[in-house]
């Protein structure tokens, strides 16, 4: 066993230089290794064949770091667009209200107050539209 800890922990410093550093996704690959060892050695494979095996199943270094980069990737395009969403909701009432409080002096729709309530209008449901499709594009 003593043998087995070694080669985990040649695989973890493996992982690390391959850029894998945070310590949770590292953590939750090396307790996957460990199990799917344990399967392997269940099966009746030695202690290295199950090490090897388990190491080709869970994957190359340089492959598992570019699937947590794209992962994060995908996160934080999904938070941006969420973020332009809810700046777009506050900035079209940031046009709205401004005109309105125009028309409520003239009592008059003109064109340079009906103009800034058709954008900021457009702009906020624009804004709406995109919090909404980035939060259901977060869960998905």
């Amino acid at each position: 066993m003593l043998d087995l800890e070694q080669k985990i922990s040649k695989w973890r410093q493996q992982m690390l230089a391959a850029g894998i550093k945070a310590p949770v996704p590292l953590e939750e690959l090396e307790e996957h290794l460990r199990e799917e060892i344990e399967q392997q050695m269940s099966m009746g494979l030695d202690e290295q064949k199950a090490f090897e095996i388990s190491v080709q199943q869970i994957g190359q270094p340089k492959t598992l770091d570019g699937e947590f980069k794209k992962s994060d990737r995908t996160f934080m395009k999904k938070t941006i667009i969420i973020l332009v969403g809810i700046f777009l909701i506050l900035f079209g009432p940031a046009l709205i209200l401004p005109a309105l409080a125009k028309h409520r002096d003239l009592g008059v729709w003109q064109f340079e107050i009906v103009w800034p309530v058709a954008i900021g209008a457009v702009i906020t449901f624009c804004g709406l539209g995109m919090a909404i499709w980035g939060f259901k594009k977060r869960k998905a």
